[in-house]
């Protein structure tokens, strides 16, 4: 299953993933959402245990 979105509540992993390029597509309640690309892919600095995955965006 295809999970369209990356989704965290940490500040400081928001900041990674926007600076690797990831494109913001929602902040709101604490949450940021980002479009989930198979284009891009991540480094180690990413804490994985701070990110979920998901297929629905809620807005």
């Amino acid at each position: 299953m295809k999970q369209n979105f990356i989704k965290t509540s940490d500040k400081s992993t928001a900041d990674i993933l926007l600076k690797l390029g990831f494109q913001q597509v929602d902040f709101s309640s604490g949450i940021y959402t980002f479009l989930n690309t198979d284009k891009m892919q991540f480094s180690d600095d990413i804490d994985k245990s701070k990110i979920q995955y998901s297929n629905m965006l809620c807005v």
